[in-house]
């Protein structure tokens, strides 16, 4: 009984959850989910060639908390209004001879992701458009929309891999009109360029000479914004002296912060609000909650998004000046009224295309509160008509003559042929014919189609117009205005390139005139202004907001997350070279280190140049302050120069070394390395160069940290090395001459000369052997070097316009300083370990060529065989002992003992023939190498060359061998 009622429920639930399947997705002509929340105006036929739809994109609701309440958001007035005339344009203009035009439109709910899933779930099938007449992805050819400038950069986006149009009515961000990423974009709205210059204008026709800038932080809001300062740096006439980024969705917290800013340079009084309307308010408001009084004080300035709304000023009171978009006189105008006309007389009982007009109607009657009657009720006074109303309706006209254009082009008649529907004509097909049409110029909209009038608001007398624009600059039409006392905050103005008096008197000349100057009164007779030359240049830059030493952060604190790698090979180079140092100084230990120190202070010097270098990069970690800014600067020079110098210093040696045997009793020790006091004063000279123009530097522009404004529209902490120029002052980063990544490569132009030489002169002396070859090891150092230079100084400086230009000039000085130090770390160190691995108890190494100074010399066998009884050598030089000869154990019996000339006997080993036989075995397979003139008896005095050491075992000498040599290790 039990095990049936568990069936009956399984069944019971399978039915339920297929039956809910079907109502949230049900089956249809090729298995696609109907989707009924669209706005649809169907078309009169389906035959495949005699209709089509055009898709229309509107954000109908406002943003809600989460992606799946967008039904319950409210609706949003501009959206649902344009998706009405867009309706209306289909059917009022959709007649085009045979063919059937349709329109189906998609809500956003205000989100860039919905309206990307719209259009994907549409054209790959997932999901269909209506019953009648079914939306075919195939004959849906061009899309209306959206109006957000973010979202329409994401649809043409996704447009371009569809071929498919998209003719945005509302889109403005300047950023859009980019064919090679956009291809398929256009738009029949003015876009923000306008608006940027129309702002522009009107501050230079008031003579505004400061401002203040907070703008939003989306697409429309920083392109728009970074528009205005282009214009107004052009202009020449306007300063930026502060400007914000206010979130998108700031937090009530994050106003007062923005409001606060403003408040404190309230002298400036004007204001440039690049946001919507909505996100304009909540600044007024907030800076109103502060204080009440302060709000006057102020003029904002806002753009065409903001326009003549009065719910943006509402109960605040407040100055601005406002740029409105207006419908031109003509047709546009015209066809804006009859839409007006139809819409005050729609009912929700007629308007079925669209699902949302109900409670559109519902919320503007108030039908909550009050019984509506459709029969006496109507809209008229109860919405507020959008700006871009005409714009939609005019886009959907562009659409419809040129799909008309296209279609006589491809298939001449009206009718839709294949060779006009194939995915791969369409787009440029019906793209061209759009674009041609006479709305258009070049994807911007024709300039006799713009139009704005410049307002003034006031709480006594509201928005009143002063001013017309038509498209150009010349076009601004502005009635004269009594502006407020406009001054910067900060006095001389800094940020905008007023420079107070140096102490020193040969100050700036402009003129071979006197300097004029006068006295600014505002700061008690502090500073004076001091005129320069139009376009006059200036590197480094001192504030009263400089960073302080001891405020220590790190940039990971800031979001700049390379530095982690940065200090963790930073942090290895240092023990790699403390790890190299310790193996060098145990191998010498037991060694006349006093005579070889003439030979072994360049490795050391080496050595320190190059711990140095990984020492410096510490200094990158931290966020920019004096300390660091003068340790980078000083330190990167210094540590390349030292590299260098060394190498250099070091080829000098070997070029000036002889193998010249008459100088061997001149010279025991080392008659082959030129005179250390020599080696040092040329060390001394290769250096002091660079160090000298370190310290110039350091002299002229003492190091400080500046807060400035990145290519981001974002505050960074930077080192103060930038040259600027005085037409748009030092704060911004996009205006800088030189950045500081540029001029810090600049003062390393003497490290390349370095560089350059060290690797010609390598390139000369590679065929000399002297110290174990180390010319070849100089020239992989230097050599590899120029590449990797190339590298990242090409990644630094081409990257420099980008939003985070500053980081990659920073990271690129600091991971070149790394590999190179790096290189010539394991390039000349590795290769030492090498030689003392292997040098014998002898101090001399089996790998020596024939031509050096151990020309002649008995050379042991490599340390694999020194471990054996009896090891073998080859002696090649002339006399007596010129054929091969191995090495026999001092006390064989067998052992012959050699003799000098002069008849003295030595305990030296035996040696014998190579190829003779003792006993039952013959001796052979050793290395060929030459008798030394003291064997021989050439040279007498010099019996330390003898190979008559004592030999410990391997228990006795540990796992690290020292040298135990009389003879120079070579430089070490």
């Amino acid at each position: 009984m039990t095990k049936r009622i568990d069936m009956l429920l399984v069944v019971l639930v399978s039915s339920i959850a297929l039956t809910q399947a079907q109502l949230t997705c049900p089956s249809g002509s090729g298995g696609r989910c109907r989707y009924d929340n669209v706005g649809l105006t169907p078309t009169t036929n389906q035959l495949p060639n005699q209709h089509y739809y055009i898709g229309g994109l509107f954000g109908v609701h406002d943003r809600a908390p989460d992606a799946y309440t967008c039904q319950n958001a409210p609706i949003r007035d501009r959206g649902l209004l344009n998706m009405e005339a867009f309706h209306w344009a289909i059917k009022e203009f959709g007649t085009n001879q045979n063919v059937s035009i349709g329109g189906v439109t998609l809500d956003s709910c205000s989100r860039v992701e919905q309206t990307i899933e719209n259009i994907l779930s549409f054209e790959t099938c997932k999901v269909g458009f209506g019953d009648l007449n079914a939306v075919s992805p195939r004959n849906l050819l061009a899309y209306v929309g959206p109006d957000r400038s973010s979202e329409a950069m994401a649809v043409a986006t996704l447009l371009k891999d569809m071929n498919k149009t998209q003719v945005t009515h509302a889109a403005t961000s300047k950023d859009l009109h980019n064919r090679d990423m956009y291809p398929f974009f256009l738009r029949s709205v003015p876009s923000d360029d306008h608006d940027a210059t129309i702002i522009s204008e009107m501050l230079k026709s008031m003579n505004i000479r400061y401002v203040l800038g907070v703008y939003l932080g989306n697409a429309y809001g920083r392109s728009g914004f970074m528009d205005l300062e282009s214009k107004l740096a052009q202009a020449g006439t306007t300063c930026m002296v502060y400007k914000t980024e206010m979130p998108v969705l700031a937090t009530d917290a994050e106003m007062e912060d923005i409001a606060e800013e403003l408040i404190q340079r309230e002298s400036t009084r004007y204001v440039v609000v690049y946001t919507d309307g909505a996100n304009a308010r909540k600044l007024m408001r907030a800076i109103q909650t502060k204080d009440a009084n302060k709000v006057q004080n102020f003029h904002f300035i806002g753009t065409s998004s903001w326009a003549d709304d009065t719910a943006v000023t509402d109960n605040l009171y407040v100055d601005a000046y406002t740029v409105a978009l207006t419908t031109p006189a003509g047709q546009l105008a015209t066809d804006e009224a009859r839409f007006y006309q139809y819409l005050e007389n729609l009912k929700p009982s007629i308007n079925t295309w669209n699902p949302w007009f109900q409670t559109f109607w519902d919320n503007k009657l108030q039908c909550g509160q009050r019984v509506c009657n459709e029969a006496t009720d109507s809209l008229t006074g109860r919405y507020t008509q959008d700006v871009y109303v005409p714009f939609t309706i005019l886009a959907v006209r562009s659409i419809i003559d040129g799909i008309r254009t296209a279609a006589l082009e491809a298939c001449g008649k009206y009718d839709l042929c294949s060779n006009l529907l194939n995915q791969e004509n369409r787009g440029q097909r019906i793209y061209g014919a759009i674009e041609g049409t006479t709305y258009f110029n070049e994807q911007e909209l024709a300039t006799n189609y713009i139009s704005y009038r410049i307002l003034k608001f006031s709480v006594t007398t509201g928005y009143t117009e002063i001013g017309t624009y038509a498209g150009t600059s010349s076009s601004l039409n502005l009635a004269a205005q009594a502006p407020k006392t406009n001054e910067c905050p900060d006095s001389p103005c800094l940020v905008c390139g007023e420079i107070p008096t140096t102490p020193s008197p040969t100050t700036v000349r402009t003129t071979p005139a006197p300097i004029v100057t006068t006295t600014d009164p505002t700061e008690g007779g502090r500073y004076k202004f001091v005129r320069f030359m139009a376009g006059q240049h200036f590197t480094g830059v001192f504030s009263d907001g400089m960073r302080e030493d001891d405020e220590y952060g790190t940039r990971f604190e800031i979001g700049q997350k390379w530095i982690i790698a940065l200090g963790v090979l930073a942090g290895v180079g240092c023990v790699a070279v403390l790890v190299f140092e310790i193996y060098i100084l145990f191998k010498l230990l037991g060694t006349r280190i006093g005579r070889q120190w003439r030979t072994m202070w360049l490795g050391q010097l080496l050595l320190f140049g190059i711990f140095l270098s990984y020492l410096t990069l510490f200094a990158f970690l931290f966020i920019p302050t004096k300390a660091t800014c003068g340790i980078i600067r000083f330190g990167i020079g210094v540590s390349y120069a030292t590299i260098y110098s060394v190498l250099l210093v070091k080829l000098m040696v070997i070029l000036t070394s002889t193998t010249t045997e008459s100088l061997i009793p001149g010279d025991v020790e080392s008659p082959n390395y030129l005179k250390g006091i020599y080696q040092f004063l040329m060390f001394i000279f290769a250096v002091g160069v660079q160090m000298v123009i370190d310290v110039q530097w350091l002299i002229q522009v003492p190091p400080e940290a500046v807060k400035v404004v990145t290519n981001g529209g974002e505050e960074a902490w930077v080192c103060n090395h930038y040259t600027w120029s005085v037409d748009y002052g030092w704060g911004d980063m996009k205006n800088f001459v030189r950045s500081e990544f540029e001029n810090h490569l600049l003062s390393l132009v003497y490290v390349m000369f370095l560089i350059i030489i060290t690797t010609i002169v390598a390139m000369r002396a590679h065929g000399i052997i002297t110290n174990h070859r180390e010319s070849v090891f100089i020239g992989i150092a230097s050599g590899f070097s120029i590449p990797i230079w190339i590298a990242w100084g090409l990644v630094g400086g081409l990257n420099k316009n980008l939003d985070n230009g500053h980081q990659f000039g920073d990271a690129c000085l600091a991971f070149g300083l790394f590999i190179v130090a790096t290189l010539a770390l394991f390039s000349m160190f590795l290769p030492k370990v090498r030689q003392l691995i292997n040098m014998g108890v002898e101090g001399i190494y089996l790998e020596d060529d024939r031509d050096t100074y151990y020309n002649g010399s008995v050379i042991l066998a490599p340390p694999s065989y020194k471990s054996r009884p009896s090891s073998v050598v080859y002696a090649n030089s002339g006399g007596v002992y010129s054929d091969p000869v191995i090495i026999g154990n001092g006390g064989d019996p067998l052992a012959v003992h050699l003799k000098h000339t002069g008849g003295s006997t030595y305990s030296a080993p035996a040696y014998i023939r190579r190829g003779d036989t003792y006993g039952t075995g013959s001796i052979g397979g050793s290395k060929v190498l030459r008798v030394t003139g003291d064997l021989t008896g050439k040279n007498p005095q010099k019996p330390s060359s003898e190979i008559g050491y004592y030999r410990k075992t391997r228990s006795e000498m540990g796992t690290l061998r020292k040298s135990l040599s009389e003879h120079n290790l070579g430089s070490l």
